[in-house]
């Protein structure tokens, strides 16, 4: 029987196939001529691009895999003109001697040769390759070489949809000494979640081309003082469980726990996963790997922003009873719980603008809301609030809301093979969407103009249809557009294909072709917010009795939390804007740290209406920065009274020598 181990190119794992010759005569194998490899070289495949892509931008490549005498592999992508010259792997072999060195230019033959530190360890060509192929033979001589145990390890530790079968994981186990690989490879399939993220690279998928979308979704860190505590105990055969209960600054019991266990779906946990998984009590933690990750994806559609373990107990609280009884009660009475989840956004922003809240809860946002709701009356209540004020009727007002009927576009239009995708730019054209798809995007408008958001409407070819809806992220000189949400009519979830045609949209959001659109709208919006209010219709749902009953409870809870007002008593700390501009610099030499300064709100600045300015002693200093005055300016506008106070002066530094600090007074 004749065994290879090799890796699934579709990301499936790493598989032992089995090959038994079934005949009535011996078959004698046709021996391969032996190449004539560079010195440090043990074996290496070439592979053509037809063996591995039918795409013709694919044929200008081809690929090949160097086995070294110290047992790495290394798998390069080069030039066409490359392929089977055995001749110059003196030249590949000695410039990718150093695992740093990633890239070779000006090569003998031409293009570029690049070392895939996330291809397969063992090319895997299509089907159309058949078995006895010469291809398939110099594959099953390559495959033979490798350290069968690490093979083995990596393929155990991979579930449907992570990659780990990289050239560089298998070098980061195989090239060890006996002993430390045999505990390392010991201690991965004994704790698979907990070790993967400190030992190995998670990709999404094999890389063959070195492009951005190939970038690993996980790196391991380097092997320092963060993790050497684990290491050691791995090495030396310690208390293992102790080492990772220290280094996740979690529980023993948590560790050794059934999910923890065994390989994941994503191949790793993340921090906040286990933390929030030992802040429920250690009876109510999930037992089985199936009820615990699906559900971590739906949790973290929640509209939160978990800062440090207070919160994750708070979170933790809406489990107390137990984690498969919560979500198995959830489930029971709203069925699917993602979009329910992502609902509740729209709940929570109308409820932070219809439900009046004293000053010292001003800075009260939509997810610190969410969690004090979560936490005084649990995840149940904030759902079921959210779809009782879903199902109120749209009820038509006239505001002076002051916004454009349209903006500018960032895509415009995009059309290809898969289907189309139209932003929609104009105040009707959302409020028609809203109708035709029947959810709530229709009542976007501020939020298109304000943020900037921006929504499309996506169409396959088939007919399907979908609403994506994209939020600026990013500075205001490098912004980037992040999908928020996909929905298709009636809030329904996307087929695959749908999914593919806005992960190709996502791109067009933030290519360089694209970047002064993106520019210009944030430009926009800040305008946007100085400009003269006009009445128009706007489109709201009213509080129902359920909310309004919960609510005076839950921003009760808010303000009694000592950490939540502690963390919001600082509202900006850093540089004045505009210094140069005004009265700054004739002012450098008297001020010094520790001055009382004042804050001046500027409504009618043609430039900003949400402008404060700063000034000392009558003189104009400068501007909070426009990225920062937004809340502040609303506090001041309610007459809330702050301390802004000069924190240094820099007379050196050119640009910014002064920073400020706006607080909440004791």
């Amino acid at each position: 029987m004749l065994v290879s181990t090799f890796i699934d190119m579709a990301g499936q794992g790493m598989h032992t196939i089995a090959h038994q010759h079934r005949s009535t005569r011996p078959v004698t194998p046709r021996a391969l001529p032996r190449p004539c490899l560079a010195a440090g070289l043990r074996a290496r495949v070439w592979v053509p691009a037809r063996c591995f892509f039918s795409r013709a931008g694919a044929q200008q490549f081809c690929w090949l895999w160097l086995l070294r005498d110290d047992g790495r592999v290394q798998a390069l992508r080069l030039d066409a003109n490359w392929l089977e010259r055995d001749d110059q792997l003196h030249v590949l072999a000695g410039h990718f001697a150093d695992e740093a060195e990633h890239t070779l230019r000006d090569t003998p033959l031409g293009g570029i040769a690049r070392r895939l530190s996330g291809a397969p360890v063992v090319p895997v060509p299509r089907w159309a390759v058949s078995w006895g192929h010469p291809l398939q033979q110099a594959i099953r001589d390559f495959a033979v070489r490798l350290d069968d145990e690490v093979l083995v390890t990596l393929g155990r530790l991979e579930e449907p949809g992570p990659f780990l079968g990289t050239a560089d994981n298998y070098n980061r186990l195989a090239i060890l000494p006996a002993r430390r690989r045999r505990h390392r490879l010991q201690a991965l399939e004994q704790f698979p979640p907990l070790l993967v993220p400190l030992l190995l690279d998670v990709h999404g998928r094999p890389d063959l081309f070195d492009t951005d979308e190939d970038e690993p979704v996980h790196r391991a860190p380097p092997a320092g003082r963060a993790c050497a505590p684990v290491l050691d105990a791995i090495d030396r055969g310690r208390d293992l469980t102790g080492a990772l209960a220290a280094h996740y600054r979690v529980d023993r019991a948590l560790v050794r726990s059934p999910p923890m266990r065994v390989p994941w779906a994503r191949a790793l946990a993340s921090v906040d996963d286990l933390h929030l998984l030992g802040a429920i009590p250690a009876h109510a933690r999930p037992r089985e790997r199936a009820h615990l990750e699906s559900r971590l994806d739906t949790l973290r559609v929640l509209p939160l922003r978990l800062r440090g373990d207070h919160d994750m107990a708070r979170l933790a609280r809406a489990f107390a009873t137990g984690w498969r009884r919560t979500w198995c009660a959830l489930e029971q009475d709203f069925g699917a719980l993602e979009n329910p989840m992502r609902d509740t956004r729209d709940f929570l922003h109308a409820a932070l603008e219809q439900h009046p809240r004293p000053d010292t809860l001003a800075w009260l946002d939509m997810e610190t809301l969410a969690l004090a709701w979560i936490a005084r009356c649990g995840l149940h209540s904030l759902l079921e609030a959210s779809r009782r004020w879903h199902d109120q009727p749209l009820r038509e007002s006239m505001v002076a809301d002051g916004l454009p009927d349209a903006v500018a576009p960032v895509v415009g239009e995009m059309e290809n093979t898969r289907g189309r995708a139209t932003e929609l730019v104009t105040r009707q054209a959302l409020h028609d969407e809203g109708e035709t798809m029947h959810h709530c995007v229709g009542g976007y408008w501020s939020q298109c103009v304000r943020d900037p958001a921006r929504v499309v409407h996506l169409q396959l070819a088939d007919g399907e249809t979908a609403t994506a809806l994209y939020t600026h992220h990013g500075s205001p000189d490098e912004p980037r557009f992040v999908r928020e949400d996909l929905r298709g009519p009636c809030n329904k979830r996307v087929s695959p294909a749908m999914e593919r045609l806005a992960r190709h949209l996502d791109r067009q959001f933030n290519a360089e072709a694209t970047r002064v659109a993106r520019v210009q709208a944030v430009d926009e919006a800040h305008r946007a917010r100085a400009a003269t209010r006009a009445g128009g219709a706007r489109f709201t749902r009213p509080l129902e009795a359920y909310a309004r009953t919960c609510l005076p409870r839950v921003l009760a809870y808010a303000a009694a939390q000592a950490d939540w007002q502690a963390r919001n008593a600082t509202l900006y700390a850093g540089p004045v804007a505009g210094f140069h501009y005004a009265e700054g610099p004739h002012c450098l030499p008297r001020l010094a740290a520790g001055e009382r300064l004042l804050l001046v709100r500027e409504p009618a600045n043609p430039h900003d209406a949400s402008a404060v300015r700063i000034d000392w002693h009558g003189y104009k200093l400068g501007y909070l920065p426009r990225h920062a005055n937004t809340p502040i300016s609303r506090l001041l506008d309610t007459g809330a009274a702050l301390v802004v106070t000069l924190d240094g002066v820099d007379a050196a530094d050119e640009w910014s020598p002064l920073s400020v600090c706006v607080a909440r007074p004791a």
